[in-house]
């Protein structure tokens, strides 16, 4: 075994000259937050990321597993993630609902009715 220190943080431990310690994970909320703001002006796949990232990583440090100095971060990152989700849908889902509409009309020649 060599005298190097090496951080495995898949596992959660330190190993160091022969001597095993546990440290959680570091948080990632600065990333989480900065896409969240991403999201919420620019693009929804980041807003998706922060939404996803975020939720698992406040289930890491409620478990104890992730460093719980980032959870305000996190938090707020993941919020900001749904709300940029929510934005987008309530723009996007009229413009394709549009398009469609237009696009039938000028394929089918106009607007469908039912008869009886």
């Amino acid at each position: 075994m060599t005298n190097h220190s090496y951080n495995r943080q898949d596992s959660g431990y330190t190993y160091q000259q022969g001597q095993q310690q546990w440290l959680p994970e570091p948080h990632r909320g600065t990333m989480i937050l900065i896409f969240g703001i991403l999201g919420l002006f620019f693009n929804v796949i980041f807003a998706i990321l922060a939404w996803v990232l975020g939720a698992q990583d406040l289930n890491k440090i409620d478990e104890g597993r992730m460093d719980p100095a980032g959870r305000s971060n996190t938090s707020t990152g993941r919020t900001l993630g749904i709300i940029g989700v929510t934005l987008n849908l309530l723009v996007v889902l009229p413009i394709i609902i549009y398009f469609f509409f237009v696009l039938g009309m000028s394929f089918g020649g106009g607007v469908p009715f039912i008869t009886e």
